[in-house]
């Protein structure tokens, strides 16, 4: 009796209304949760990628020197186009990385800082380079000797670390947040799923219902007809 309460006028009407509106909601949060697991997907592939570049670049300068070093032992020319290769190549992945860095300002500074000490390196490397074809080896070597003191390597190399390590520490924060997105996406659409089915279920009890009703009463008013009365249509 309850539930023929509940499923007869007013009451039918707000229970399919209070079921339809869970069920967008649940799809509303669901396309939400989505958008948030695809932006925080994009940041952590955007860390990947920095993290990519900046060993690409590690690679190029250490390849600059050793070309720059092979030309100085030995005055060969073979050695200065991979050299100035190398060169070129660096400038195309600092803006790269500078690139992929553009909304975190920290970063920003690092690779402009960064920007300038392989500058500063390839004007020593370049110095050597230059001393080796006018003035020898001897006073080549000497070159290199000052420009080991100046260390602009082992700055190379520390801040191209303190980039990995902001990178790596974003990278994890966004991963952990798309792994959660992803998570929360799943189960919004589990309960769309069992919402949706509940939805459904009860349209289909109110059908039968209200075909039961409309039998019962058919059924009611040929008991009440006098035996003889034709059938009105």
């Amino acid at each position: 009796m309850l539930l023929h309460r509940l499923f007869s006028g007013k009451g039918l009407i707000i229970a399919l209304a209070v079921g339809f509106i869970a069920v967008e909601s649940i799809v509303a949060a669901c396309f939400l949760s989505l958008v948030h697991f695809k932006t925080s997907n994009n940041w952590a592939t955007r860390s990947e990628q920095v993290l990519i570049e900046l060993e690409r670049m590690m690679s190029t300068v250490i390849g600059a020197e050793t070309n720059q070093r092979g030309y100085i032992i030995t005055g060969s020319d073979q050695y200065l186009a991979p050299y100035r290769e190398a060169i070129n190549t660096l400038e195309t992945q600092i803006r790269r990385i500078g690139s992929l860095t553009r909304d975190n300002d920290m970063q920003q500074n690092r690779v402009a800082y960064l920007a300038t000490q392989v500058e500063q390196r390839s004007d020593e490397m370049d110095h050597a380079i230059l001393t080796r074809r006018t003035q020898g080896l001897p006073v080549a070597k000497s070159v290199v000797a000052v420009n080991q003191q100046n260390r602009t390597m082992d700055t190379i190399h520390d801040i191209t670390g303190q980039i990995r390590e902001e990178e790596t520490r974003v990278l994890a924060r966004n991963r952990a947040d798309s792994e959660a997105w992803a998570f929360t996406t799943g189960s919004f659409a589990v309960v769309f799923f069992l919402l949706n089915a509940v939805v459904f279920t009860l349209c289909g009890v109110v059908i039968k219902m209200a075909l039961t009703t409309q039998a019962q009463a058919e059924r009611l008013v040929q008991t009440l007809r006098p035996s003889g009365t034709p059938v009105s249509h």
